[in-house]
């Protein structure tokens, strides 16, 4: 397959919103501790960056279910993804100082035991274990499944964050309904790696044709829906509440959609494109590494205290600065670029 530096392009932004959500989430988790106005503000980095798990889950579905099966080549994702995963995960016990043996292997089957962010490693790897079934799958739905399924994911996985505290804060009634369905709403990142799949196999074969202007209105409205309604709920309840800035919000997929398509659809030239793949085969090492200068930090400078308009921005590119060094690194020793990052 041709290299799409698109997607590299993709990944490059994808980071740094990584990066400015776990930095924003500082402060949201402190709601009760910190003034109207930072929390509104560090919420409102937040809303628009809550595109970058979705946008990573749907890349992997675009550039990997359209593969040919190859068992060699699947047992070796598994394997690396599964020793890096367990190296970084001693990486931070060591760091957090949880590094008791028992300790160490019963927090390898907590994806939130050594370092949150990691979760996501645990997600990919389950991903890429039932790859070839979900390739068969994928490959044998006609166009009408595929819209069948877009709109079924949408309304059972996306549609269900929502009108649950809409019923519960507005309406003041009540409810709570689990009905998890398998494919369709059971994993919601799945919905995504299937989305990201035929969104791209369709903007291959020049099938979709949205203008500019449409996707950024959608995505800022989707994002605001997302910000406001946070916000009004929190206040009511006095804390943060995080419902409508879960990934699998239906305001979520449509904003993570129009990112997606405005990125990928489009005819524009990309100059650099040696720079832009540099950038872009750092951005998974970026990700394993950059809670360290994260935590560093945390734990030197009470970050809450300081503006979060100045704040997020400034720590965000500090951090993407000493992650790219190390990672720069890193990948230029032998073995270790291999099982590291």
């Amino acid at each position: 397959m041709k290299r799409n530096y698109k997607i590299d392009l993709l990944r490059i932004i994808l980071i740094v919103l990584v990066i400015i959500v776990h930095i924003s989430n500082l402060y949201l988790v402190r709601f009760t501790k910190i003034s109207l106005s930072k929390y509104t503000i560090s919420l409102f980095f937040n809303s628009f960056s809550r595109i970058c798990v979705p946008l990573f889950f749907m890349i992997s579905g675009a550039l990997l279910i359209n593969e040919k099966y190859d068992k060699k080549k699947y047992f070796t994702r598994i394997i690396k993804f599964i020793i890096i995963l367990i190296i970084w995960s001693i990486i931070y016990s060591i760091l957090n100082e949880t590094v008791e043996l028992k300790t160490f292997f019963l927090s390898l089957f907590n994806a939130r035991s050594t370092q949150r962010h990691l979760w996501f490693m645990y997600v990919i790897i389950g991903l890429y274990i039932a790859l070839p079934f979900i390739q068969n799958m994928c490959k044998n739905m006609t166009k009408e499944l595929e819209n069948l399924f877009i709109i079924l994911w949408s309304i059972f996985s996306g549609l269900a964050v929502i009108y649950e505290p809409l019923i519960n804060h507005i309406a003041n009634i009540e409810v709570n309904v689990e009905y998890p369905i398998p494919i369709i709403q059971a994993t919601y990142y799945l919905g995504y790696f299937i989305l990201g799949h035929i969104l791209y196999k369709r903007i291959e074969n020049n099938e979709i044709n949205i203008k500019n202007r449409s996707l950024i209105l959608i995505y800022i409205l989707s994002s605001l829906i997302t910000f406001s309604f946070t916000l009004y709920s929190s206040i009511k309840l006095n804390y943060h509440y995080e419902s409508m800035l879960w990934y699998k919000s239906i305001f979520t997929i449509i904003a993570s959609t129009s990112i997606f398509l405005l990125v990928l659809n489009k005819n524009y030239n990309i100059k650099n494109e040696k720079i832009i793949k540099y950038f872009s085969s750092l951005t998974f090492g970026i990700y394993l590494i950059h809670m360290i200068f994260l935590n560093k930090i945390t734990e030197h400078y009470l970050i809450i205290n300081y503006s979060p308009i100045l704040t997020i921005p400034i720590l965000s590119l500090i951090i993407l600065f000493l992650s790219i060094i190390c990672i720069s690194i890193l990948k230029k020793i032998p073995y270790i670029n291999k099982i590291i990052c």
